[in-house]
């Protein structure tokens, strides 16, 4: 009579029970990178928002041959948090037009550093500089960090986001 080899099932249930809770470590890993992940690109995202602004400000300076303006707030009050707006005054009626509006994420804290310390507004004149008003732009959100960076040439970069723990977000 042939012998059939196999596993008992007490064997059975050990490895059962290994692959079980290392697929629960090796899952709650991978779900705190993907949602890591996903916080760094909304705060990338919401840095572009600002970048896109502030270039197309700039352009808009220069083409237009008129100061144009990028506002921090729903009423230009220097709380970037809230968002910001892109706008000209007509010099023959004195008007605003309002080119670009956009609010950041609720998730999402923008502050201001730099020369003047509380900027309500950036302003680019016609040959596209910023005057005085060179600084840094904050953007954190739960664990990141991420700056825009504005020199008095109107000109800017950008950091790549870094974790909260290595840079202060106050």
């Amino acid at each position: 009579m042939s012998h059939q080899g196999g596993f008992s099932l007490l064997e059975l249930l050990c490895a059962l029970a290994v692959l079980s809770i290392l697929a629960h470590a090796g899952g709650a890993h991978f779900l705190r990178v993907s949602q890591d992940t996903q916080v760094k690109n909304a705060l990338q995202q919401q840095v572009k928002h600002l970048t896109d602004a502030l270039a197309q400000a700039r352009q808009l300076a220069v083409l237009s041959g008129r100061p144009s303006f990028l506002c921090g707030g729903d009423e230009c009050n220097g709380r970037w948090s809230e968002g910001f707006w892109l706008y000209q005054i007509d010099s023959a009626t004195g008007v605003e037009k309002t080119f670009y509006r956009r609010t950041f994420e609720k998730n999402i804290e923008v502050s201001w550093r730099g020369f003047p310390t509380q900027k309500s507004h950036i302003e680019f004149q016609s040959n596209g500089l910023s005057g005085y008003q060179n600084g840094t732009f904050i953007f954190c959100s739960n664990a990141w960090q991420a700056n825009i960076v504005l020199n008095q040439s109107g000109r800017f970069y950008v950091t790549d986001p870094q974790r909260k723990g290595e840079v202060s977000c106050q």
